[in-house]
């Protein structure tokens, strides 16, 4: 994969940098964790402090356009990225045991 950041911008109120990259890859669309590793590489910071927005892709094209933001502190992205919600399964299972 192929990774080219196209614009950065500085955010300093919220302590985060917005990254606008496109990434060439071959089989099937990237996974958010594939590209926050990538990104990280490419970046040179850890993989805990980017948090991946959106993945768009166009149909027959092996080509995505990434949105990602990248934090100077790992406690203000605990505040400022939205929750992951746990599946029902899980909370299932957890709830039996």
């Amino acid at each position: 994969m192929q990774v080219n950041v196209t614009n950065k911008k500085e955010e300093p109120l919220l302590s985060r940098t917005k990254v606008t990259a496109t990434v060439e890859f071959e089989k099937a669309t990237p996974s958010y964790p594939e590209i926050a590793a990538l990104l990280a590489h490419y970046l040179k910071t850890d993989e805990k402090m980017i948090a991946i927005r959106h993945i768009y892709t166009s149909f027959g094209s092996k080509k995505a356009e990434i949105i990602a933001y990248l934090y100077t502190d790992e406690n203000k992205k605990q505040f400022i990225e939205p929750k992951i919600k746990e599946k029902k399964e899980k909370k299932a299972k957890q709830a039996k045991k």
